[in-house]
């Protein structure tokens, strides 16, 4: 599989032109209710449904732009790399300067290694220094802990809750609403490529999370 890198990141992601030939990768994911019952996708989703996305993706630029996320999976000459999900950009509105992030990782073994993190760093760079997005926000249901935690890390800050937003299991659920500037990000950005670590939760941010997912 030939893939278009776009971004490369210190430790172990890249990001990546989207592609049609990831389709058939990304569907089992999200046909899977339960693996994706963090986000705002719902099943079924065919493969024409796919395909027609990643199409729309080239009318959209500007406003929606959609990386795919790789895991580095040998370096060196031999450097080689999976899909693991993707990232993007949404919704870019002028003159405001806003719009909203979001990003799933499906496949095995893909989750808790800071692939997300380092994705959404670099996502972000692509937004403030290229795009000159001004703000960025993101929403995550209120039993999502992980991915708030990981929204944290990049530089987001939690601004608000949307009550009873989602229907889940029967039962309406609050929405964590999240924010980030390029101030709140970028020392987050020159931190990590200075020393090639990805950033991790302070004792003030795991307390603020505890308090909001409980």
């Amino acid at each position: 599989m030939k893939h278009v890198i776009a971004y490369e990141g210190k430790s172990r992601t890249a990001l990546a032109l989207m592609q049609e030939q990831y389709v058939p990768l990304f569907l089992p994911w999200l046909n899977w209710r339960i693996g994706i019952e963090g986000t705002l996708q719902r099943p079924p989703h065919s493969l024409a449904q796919g395909i027609e996305w990643v199409r729309g993706k080239d009318k959209s630029k500007g406003t929606d732009e959609v990386f795919a996320i790789l895991e580095r999976t040998a370096a060196g000459k031999k450097k080689s790399y999976r899909y693991v999900g993707h990232t993007g950009i949404h919704g870019l509105a002028w003159p405001d300067g806003n719009a909203k992030t979001g990003s799933i990782i499906g496949a095995r073994g893909a989750r808790g290694k800071g692939i997300g993190t380092e994705a959404k760093l670099m996502l972000l760079y692509h937004a403030f220094m290229v795009m000159g997005v001004r703000k960025l926000t993101s929403e995550v249901k209120i039993f999502n802990a992980r991915s708030a935690g990981h929204l944290m890390k990049c530089g987001y800050r939690y601004v608000g809750t949307y009550r009873q937003h989602h229907f889940h299991e029967g039962h309406h659920i609050n929405e964590m609403i999240f924010e980030v500037f390029r101030e709140d990000w970028e020392p987050i950005w020159h931190a990590y490529q200075k020393s090639g670590e990805l950033p991790q939760l302070t004792d003030a941010q795991r307390s603020e999370l505890t308090a909001l997912t409980g």
